[in-house]
């Protein structure tokens, strides 16, 4: 029996060691393996011709998206996570989570007409400098036409933030008394994704993390499981599964039903119909833009090819998710929602890097859609400043 006993010990101890060489082994394969990845992705974007027309170098380039892989999160109440700050090279976040944006316009901030950015990491504009993301693109148009005009336009976008989170933030931003004159929300990627991953519409996106995270600091059966399911090994038997089986989680996802894509929709419009009441309570315009994707671009590059067919398990839903939202009733009469999914319809050029992420020229495009219904509103207020500025200049006169 004690000899028996002793087996099993050694044996077990000698199991655990191998499990505990097995983990720093992989751990120290994958960072490696991870690093040389950012790089060789990034050289597959370079050789796509996304950045074609830059000033940027090689070097450059695979800084910026070594830069989007360096970005942490810090917790916020109500949100999940926000932003850490980060002082790169193309890539400034500030202290309040919110990324560096070009305004030329701005003159004097306190008396400054403002516009609020929401959006997820296309809004923040992953890829592009800080120059060059959608907000900064809008801002220099909003400069070039209107010079007198003194502008702020603010970036709110963070990776994976969703229609809810971007109504939270600007709930914040209104209790705090910044009140916009404009805001602008960018929308219908993570909407899809986030009801694909938690298999529920309306959730944000990983919420299927916090969900594993909650009240761990109570439970070892929790702690134990996190740190199996965070280690080594086990993204290496995740892998090879995936790799075996091909995908199935994928295919089934391709072949989904109206249900989720129909909850999407609704969700959405529950979202547009909450902002408009703020927008009618505190006297700002509200623009609702439905975003473009890989699977609305009429023609795909070579590249674009490529991206599509690796990630055309999305499409389904995508589409489904768009054409509910597209003929839903609020949206028929309803000036505020503008569908730019067809942003890119006119070019044949590489727009994406991946399914819905754009480079500086696609950033470029989507700012001109938005410019176009941004403008009337703009001019109008151009002509207010110039009114009030002549009635103070007169006042001063008579006084």
């Amino acid at each position: 029996m004690k000899k028996k006993l002793k087996f099993a010990l050694i044996l077990f101890r000698n199991v655990l060691i191998i499990f505990f060489l097995m983990e720093i082994g992989l751990g120290i394969f994958y960072h490696f393996y991870d690093k040389s990845g950012i790089d060789e992705n990034t050289e597959r974007i370079i050789a796509s011709g996304i950045y074609e027309g830059t000033d940027l170098s090689d070097d450059d380039i695979k800084t910026i998206h070594r830069e989007l892989r360096q970005q942490d999160m810090i917790w916020e109440p109500y949100l999940h996570y926000r932003f850490q700050p980060m002082n790169g090279k193309f890539n400034t976040i500030y202290k309040n989570g919110r990324r560096k944006t070009s305004n030329p316009s701005l003159k004097d901030s306190a008396t400054a007409l403002k516009i609020f950015c929401f959006g997820g990491s296309t809004m923040y504009s992953s890829g592009a400098r800080d120059e060059y993301t959608i907000p900064s693109e809008l801002s220099k148009l909003i400069h070039q036409t209107f010079p007198n005009q003194n502008v702020e336009v603010t970036n709110f976008g963070c990776h994976g933030y969703t229609r809810a989170s971007e109504n939270i933030q600007l709930q914040r931003e209104l209790i705090q008394n910044n009140i916009p004159d404009i805001v602008i929300f960018y929308d219908g990627v993570n909407e899809v994704i986030s009801a694909h991953q938690n298999n529920e519409a309306g959730t944000p996106t990983n919420a299927y993390n916090r969900k594993k995270e909650f009240k761990i600091a109570h439970s070892y059966k929790k702690r134990i499981k996190l740190m199996i399911t965070t280690s080594n090994l086990y993204r290496f038997i995740t892998t090879m599964q995936r790799k075996i089986f091909s995908g199935s989680a994928y295919k089934q996802l391709s072949a989904r039903g109206d249900s989720l894509a129909i909850d999407i929709a609704k969700n959405y419009v529950g979202f547009v119909k909450l902002s408009k009441s703020l927008e009618n309570e505190y006297g700002f315009k509200v623009f609702n833009f439905l975003q473009p994707n890989i699977y609305s671009k009429k023609t795909l590059s070579e590249a674009e090819k490529n991206y599509f067919q690796q990630q055309q398990y999305y499409e389904n839903l995508y589409t489904l998710s768009y054409e509910n939202v597209r003929k839903d009733a609020v949206f028929i009469n309803d000036d505020t929602f503008i569908d730019i999914s067809d942003a890119f319809d006119n070019t044949e050029k590489t727009i994406y890097f991946d399914f819905c992420h754009t480079g500086e020229r696609g950033n470029q495009l989507v700012a001109g859609r938005m410019f176009t219904y941004l403008q009337p509103l703009l001019a109008t207020k151009e002509k207010d400043t110039v009114t009030n500025a002549v009635i103070n200049q007169l006042t001063e006169i008579n006084q």
